[in-house]
């Protein structure tokens, strides 16, 4: 019987990824409905909060467009998880150290990257919208930019990805010799 089927941390990471990746998609669509919502039937609303804020008009174009920036984000989150679940998929069938997981892991990397570049705007936007929230008495954390433990993970998953290269090296070369 294949380990996939019988190891509880393997079911585990497998469920979680799914639902971490239903997750997303489920985010990207919601913050699809709310770009439409703010660019069109709440437009009027959301201008009207904005006035008493005093917010120049094209605030709402900068709330749709940190809104695509967060659709982006859950998109790189779908294709990480989905990079994950192959590693996960490797380990349960017993072979861990195949060359595709070097590569996950170096695309894991990258995406980690890019989500670090798009935190940036976000950030900047939610900075730019804070100093109009305390004109309405609105409590807004504020959050974004670099993260510690998001360049931490990047940098762990580059090298991985060359600790996975390396082991499979090994292995061919183990195997070229026997």
């Amino acid at each position: 019987m294949s380990k996939k089927l019988t190891d509880p941390l393997l079911i585990a990471a497998k469920v979680i990824t799914i639902m971490a990746q239903i997750l997303t998609i489920l985010a990207m669509v919601l913050l699809g409905i709310g770009i439409a919502v703010v660019l069109t039937v709440g437009r009027a609303e959301v201008l009207a909060e904005m006035g008493k804020a005093g917010v120049p008009d094209y605030g709402t174009w900068l709330i749709a467009a940190a809104m695509l920036t967060g659709m982006g984000l859950m998109w790189l989150g779908q294709r990480f998880f989905s990079e994950l679940r192959g590693i996960i998929d490797s380990v349960g069938d017993g072979d861990p150290f195949h060359p595709e997981n070097a590569d996950r892991l170096s695309r894991m990397g990258w995406i980690s990257v890019a989500a670090q570049v798009l935190l940036l705007p976000i950030g900047a936007m939610a900075l730019w919208f804070a100093s109009y929230a305390d004109k309405v008495d609105k409590d807004l954390h504020v959050g974004g930019g670099l993260d510690g433990g998001g360049i931490l993970l990047t940098l762990i998953l580059f090298i991985l990805a060359r600790v996975f290269r390396e082991g499979t090296r090994m292995r061919e070369e183990l195997e070229g010799t026997v």
